[in-house]
């Protein structure tokens, strides 16, 4: 498989800024509230979409090269990588209702079964590519477009059908709830725009020669991703005050984007053009790419431990702290173990297995 360090590390900051962002809700004491605003809002215009985004990039690249792989292996076919690709989809879709299910015995809520959290909205957008895997990237690009549109013209008729018991009540609740999360049209329209992106980057990728790679990567990924990325975040500055649209996430999911395309980009040169040299092959937040999914579903357990009793100067000592205590113990946890742990990977052998499983049955049929 193709695999960037830009990559790796783009998630493992998203990871790290959800850290940051649920930390500081559950520890911060009453009176210093203010500062979770301000970090929510920097997380909503910043974070908000790049998971799915990222997850965009790296699912179309994992598809591809697995596709290249199993071209060149005498037992496989293309048909069995789509079969995994899709049991990893219901896999994690599995994963987050489980998730969601213990969230909802928690509050006593059993409407959070179904909440679009960011697991359930990746999941439910792996399903929805799956199809569209080998369509051209500019009808997966024109897509994306549409599904951001589609998503706010489809709200601003379902809005008012929010908490009712009726069939507009219960569509409203499977696309849009809780309507501050991820919801699904706007999370795969990130995710169609990230496997774009994915696709870009794996045709520059498979050329070997540095200087044409790098010549290719200025032209169709650096720069457009700069431009198209500055002019989105110069819509939102421009309009937001004006308010166009007074409905909820519409600018916040367009900055979002730009912004993940401009981070992306710089992380791209920072790789590419070893701005950062090391010895090391696995830098600290690499940690936390590679196991995001672990870390999203046990981050919960510190829930308690500082519950509401920090003031702000704590805050930020222990906040910090505690991020790089849980990176070098995730760095211990891979030297010993490696993926034992890692829960996606983990997702993404027993997929395999099964697809190959499937389809050794099916060839045994065949022979009979």
């Amino acid at each position: 498989m193709i695999r960037l360090k830009s990559i790796d590390n783009f998630r493992g900051i998203t990871i790290i800024a959800m850290l940051w962002l649920h930390f500081s809700e559950w520890w911060l004491s009453g009176e210093f509230l203010w500062f979770m605003d301000f970090t929510l809002l920097v997380a909503n215009y910043v974070f908000w979409i790049s998971f799915q985004f990222i997850s965009g990039i790296s699912t179309f690249l994992f598809y591809k090269t697995r596709i290249l792989k199993t071209e060149t292996s005498k037992g496989n076919r293309k048909k069995t990588v789509k079969r995994e690709f899709i049991l990893r989809a219901l896999m994690l879709l599995i994963v987050s209702l489980i998730y969601n299910t213990l969230i909802a015995l928690t509050i006593s809520d059993p409407l959070y079964i179904w909440s679009l959290f960011i697991l359930l909205s990746i999941a439910v957008s792996l399903i929805m590519i799956w199809p569209l895997l080998d369509i051209s990237k500019w009808m997966k690009l024109s897509l994306g477009i549409f599904f951001m549109v589609f998503n706010f013209i489809v709200l601003s008729l379902l809005l008012e059908f929010e908490g009712q018991p009726n069939l507009f009540g219960v569509i409203y609740h499977i696309l849009f709830y809780p309507i501050h999360l991820h919801p699904i049209f706007s999370s795969f329209a990130a995710f169609l725009i990230g496997a774009v992106v994915g696709e870009v980057l794996y045709d520059i990728y498979i050329n070997e020669d540095k200087e044409k790679r790098r010549r290719l990567l200025k032209r169709r990924i650096i720069i457009p991703s700069l431009i198209i990325g500055g002019i989105l975040i110069a819509f939102v500055y421009s309009v937001e005050s004006v308010q166009y649209l007074n409905l909820p996430s519409f600018y916040r999911i367009i900055s979002s984007m730009g912004i993940s395309l401009i981070l992306f980009s710089v992380f791209i040169i920072i790789e590419e053009y070893e701005v950062f040299k090391t010895k090391k092959s696995y830098k600290f937040i690499f940690y936390y790419s590679y196991y995001s999914l672990t870390i999203y579903l046990v981050h919960n357990i510190l829930y308690f431990l500082f519950f509401g009793i920090l003031n702000l100067p704590a805050l930020l000592f222990i906040l910090p702290l505690t991020i790089i205590i849980i990176g070098l113990l995730l760095k211990q946890l891979y030297n010993r173990t490696k993926s034992n742990f890692a829960l996606k990977v983990i997702i993404g052998k027993l997929a395999h297995r099964i697809a190959r499983i499937v389809e050794e049955k099916k060839a045994i049929e065949i022979i009979e």
